[in-house]
C-alpha cells in the first residue's frame, strides 16, 4: 500500500485522513504526526492522478465548487452572477486541495468572496473521483436501469399556466423531466421554478434571453448563463447542473465555458413547428428509440396535451421513464455533449 508506513507507524489513522499528502485542519496531534512521515513517503497527488488524468472530470469539479461555495456561504444573486469568474484550477498537475474521509477540499486563491477553502461532500463526487481515492460508501457503481430507458426534456418555460398543467400530468403518471429555463422567464415565475424542483423534476440552464450563443462573443454567452444561474438560484437555491444552447447552437468556443453537461437530444418533438397535438404525439412515437432524450417545449399548450398520451403510448411499449443521469447511468460531466444513453461528444 501507497502508505504502508505512514499506517504503521501511527496505526489509527485511515488512509483518506491523509490520502493527498495532507489532512484537514480538525485532525488531532496523531493525525498532524503522520502527515509528516506522508510527506516524506508520498508524492502530493494532482487531479489529474484523481481524475485518471479527464479534464473533463477536473472541468465538473470546477462547477461542484462554485456551487458548494453559492450553498455553504449563501450568496446573493448577485455574487452567484459572478461565480463564473471565480479562480479554479485548469491543469491537471495541480495540487490544490485536501481529501479526508468526507470531503474533498478545495484551496481557493485569492477570490471577490474572500473565501479560502470549498469543501465538497464526498457523495457528490461518486463517478468523478476514482474510487480507489474514495472510501468505499462512495464508490461508483454503474446505475441499473430497465432495459428500454428515456428521458423528457422541455425547453423555454416556465410557463405560469402550461407548466402547472404538466407537472400535474408528470406526477399522474410518475414521470420526471429535466426543464431547461429561460432565465428571463425563471425571473418573472419564481414560484413554477420551485414547484418543478418540489415535483421531483430537476431544473437546467437555457440561457437568459434564448439568443444563438455562437453568434455571441464568449463575454456576452457567459453573462447569458450567469445571469440565468443567479435567477434559479434566487428561485429555487439551486445553481442548474445541466445546460442547454438555444437552438442547440454550440462549438467548442461556447461549449468549454461552462464546465457543466451540453445536454442536446435525440428526438426532436417539432412541437415548435406542428402546434398540433396529434403530429406531436405522431412525431415522438415514431422517433423514439431506446435511450433518446426527447426535446419537447412546455410554453405550447398543444405540446403539453400531447404529453399523457405519449407517455401512455411509451409505457405501453415498454418503455420506463428516467431522469438523464439514470439514461447514461454515470455522472454527466462538464464540457460534454450528450444526445442520448452512450452517446456523448466532445467539442
Amino acid at each position: 500500500m501507497k502508505y504502508q508506513k505512514a499506517l504503521a507507524t501511527i496505526g489509527i489513522l485511515s488512509l483518506a485522513a491523509f490520502a493527498f499528502g495532507t489532512v484537514s485542519a480538525t485532525t488531532n496531534a496523531a493525525a498532524k504526526s503522520s502527515q509528516s512521515v506522508a510527506k516524506k513517503t508520498s508524492k502530493r497527488l494532482t487531479y489529474g492522478n484523481i481524475t485518471n488524468n479527464n479534464l473533463n472530470r477536473l472541468a465538473t469539479i470546477r462547477q461542484l465548487t462554485r456551487t458548494q461555495l453559492a450553498e455553504t456561504h449563501k450568496l446573493s444573486g448577485k455574487q452567484v452572477q459572478r461565480l463564473v469568474y471565480l479562480p479554479l484550477p485548469r491543469h491537471l498537475t495541480a495540487t490544490n486541495f485536501t481529501l479526508d474521509s468526507q470531503h474533498l477540499t478545495i484551496h481557493l486563491t485569492k477570490n471577490q468572496y474572500g473565501v479560502k477553502n470549498v469543501a465538497i461532500p464526498l457523495n457528490k463526487l461518486t463517478g468523478i473521483i476514482l474510487n480507489r481515492y474514495m472510501p468505499k460508501k462512495y464508490d461508483f457503481t454503474p446505475v441499473k436501469t430497465p432495459k428500454k430507458v428515456v428521458a423528457l426534456t422541455f425547453d423555454d418555460g416556465p410557463d405560469p399556466t402550461l407548466t402547472p398543467r404538466l407537472l400535474k400530468t408528470l406526477k399522474k403518471y410518475n414521470v420526471p423531466a429535466t426543464f431547461f429555463e429561460v432565465g428571463t422567464s425563471v425571473m418573472r415565475y419564481p414560484s413554477i421554478s420551485r414547484e418543478v424542483l418540489k415535483s421531483g423534476n430537476q431544473i437546467g440552464n437555457h440561457s437568459w434571453s434564448h439568443p444563438q450563443l455562437t453568434n455571441l462573443s464568449s463575454t456576452s454567452a457567459l453573462h447569458q448563463i450567469a445571469l440565468t444561474d443567479a435567477a434559479i438560484y434566487k428561485a429555487t437555491k439551486t445553481i442548474p447542473y445541466y445546460i442547454r444552447p438555444p437552438y442547440g447552437a454550440v462549438n467548442a468556443r461556447i461549449g468549454n465555458l461552462y464546465d457543466r453537461p451540453i445536454v442536446r437530444w435525440s428526438v426532436d418533438s417539432r412541437d415548435w413547428a406542428y402546434l398540433n397535438t396529434a403530429k406531436t404525439i405522431s412525431h415522438v412515437l415514431a422517433t423514439t428509440t431506446n435511450g433518446s432524450i426527447i426535446l419537447m417545449h412546455d410554453i405550447h399548450a398543444t405540446s403539453v396535451a400531447a404529453v399523457p398520451q405519449i407517455i401512455r403510448s411509451l409505457k405501453k411499449r415498454g418503455y420506463t421513464f428516467v431522469t438523464l443521469e439514470q439514461l447514461n447511468q454515470k455522472p454527466l460531466l462538464g464540457n460534454l455533449q450528450y444526445f442520448g444513453r452512450n452517446d456523448y461528444r466532445g467539442f
